[in-house]
């Protein structure tokens, strides 16, 4: 059952245009109750030509405890903020900000850091791995940020659109030097981490990203496709016995992060 609120009820809003398709309170609204603090987690229709003169009034509120970001959002709240992560500032995006007691706001994004925890749920680590990254957008930007903070040994990010791939393989790599970074080599024989970060998957007539070489168990795969739980490329690797794990369990270790952020987790 949801707490009843009350005055004393702490705010976290998640921001967006559209909204009504977010499914973040059903996720994030039960954890917070489970913790027992008095706060909720509500939706925010902000009209995207209306962003910049609404935001500042609702960082205003009193009883605000954060907000979550969604889209199209992430890149247009950091001018907002005080702080941003070394994370934040490396992809241009924003998912989660908060305020401290001075009244500063900082930021941080919680895309990738939800991929590593479902990779961390599997009883894995990040530190020392070969990823072969599918999906060069939003998503992926932020799992290659993440991947590449947790330690990785080599990251290799293909897309559709390789010049895409190409730029953010080049930034990245100024800011890790000390990791291989490229976007040509899909011989999964030369990795032992696949990550689809495309919608690949998703589409009811699709099959699954491509490669050269041979999937095998010793390749852990993760498909970040929400919906189907089981897309073709995890229905493969269950069939091959390669450690897997889907966008939902991306979604839970993102929503876990999240509240830690705000001191609710």
């Amino acid at each position: 059952m949801q707490p009843i609120v009350n005055g004393a009820t702490r705010l976290l809003f998640i921001v967006g245009d559209p909204i009504a398709q977010v499914r973040s309170p059903l996720i994030y609204n039960p954890k917070i109750e489970a913790t027992g603090k008095n706060c909720i987690l509500v939706p925010l229709l902000v009209p995207q030509n209306e962003f910049e003169q609404t935001i500042p009034a609702i960082m205003r509120l009193g009883n605000l405890e954060g907000l979550i970001i969604t889209f199209p959002f992430k890149e247009r709240m950091i001018p907002f903020l005080d702080h941003i992560s070394p994370d934040a500032a490396l992809i241009g995006a924003v998912n989660a900000v908060r305020r401290n007691d001075q009244g500063e706001w900082s930021g941080d994004i919680f895309d990738g850091i939800g991929m590593v925890r479902a990779v961390q749920a599997l009883g894995q680590t990040i530190a020392g791995r070969k990823a072969l990254l599918y999906g060069a957008g939003g998503a992926g930007k932020a799992i290659a940020a993440a991947l590449l903070s947790g330690g990785i040994d080599t990251l290799t990010i293909i897309d559709h659109d390789h010049a895409k791939a190409e730029a953010i393989a080049t930034v990245f790599g100024h800011h890790y030097p000390h990791i291989a970074i490229g976007c040509d080599n899909r011989n999964v024989d030369e990795h032992d981490l696949l990550i689809n970060a495309t919608p690949v998957g998703m589409g009811p007539n699709d099959s699954h990203v491509e490669w050269t070489g041979t999937l095998h168990s010793g390749i852990t795969v993760v498909d970040i496709v929400p919906y189907p739980i089981e897309t073709p490329l995890l229905a493969l690797a269950k069939q091959l016995g390669c450690p897997n794990t889907n966008g939902q369990a991306m979604i839970q270790g993102q929503s876990d992060a999240v509240l830690e952020y705000f001191n609710i987790g």
